[in-house]
């Protein structure tokens, strides 16, 4: 080899050399930096994917404490489903808690049945009551205000008699479960 390159001229060694430099330097890029760079590349975007759900990730974990409050505040409302007849029975037990505690007298309670509407089942019940208006208005406020999912759905009140100052109120009274 040394023969044929001592035989070129300066010129032409030169030209040699440096096409010899080029056919190197091409030779590292195909066989070691691209494979290199290639791996770097994948990495880079593997990282910034990574980086990406990390992100998602710590706004779920921020907002976890807005949640956890969020789901104590409407704990109370949750309970395991039961059984239709002792959802009414619970609803009944309700009802003349209610009653007592804002002295209401009650004439008649009757289970009025069960409503499906998608998800949500309505449990009814008629109700028969006697009190001074103010009394009645408060166990109706009771009603909707109760840790158990209640709503006066419909009522009718009017005096109990003509010179009486009690009245009587017919009310439906729906307890909403979501099974």
């Amino acid at each position: 080899m040394q023969n044929i390159i001592s035989r070129f001229s300066k010129r032409e060694k030169a030209v040699f050399f440096a096409a010899l430099i080029f056919v190197s330097f091409s030779f590292l890029d195909r066989v070691i930096l691209s494979p290199i760079l290639k791996k770097m590349d994948l990495y880079s975007q593997e990282i910034k994917a990574t980086e990406y759900d990390m992100m998602k990730n710590s706004k779920i974990l921020q907002q976890r404490a807005r949640i956890e409050a969020e789901e104590k505040k409407y704990a109370e409302y949750a309970a395991i489903a039961q059984t239709n007849e002792e959802e009414t029975a619970t609803l009944l037990r309700e009802i003349e808690r209610l009653a007592t505690r804002s002295s209401v007298y009650l004439n008649d309670l009757k289970p009025s049945g069960i409503q499906e509407e998608g998800l949500v089942k309505k449990f009814r019940v008629n109700v028969s009551c006697e009190g001074d208006m103010g009394k009645i208005i408060l166990f109706m406020h009771y009603i909707e205000d109760s840790h158990v999912i209640m709503q006066v759905s419909a009522f009718d009140m009017g005096p109990k008699s003509t010179q009486s100052k009690i009245n009587r109120c017919e009310l439906l009274i729906s307890k909403i479960v979501i099974p």
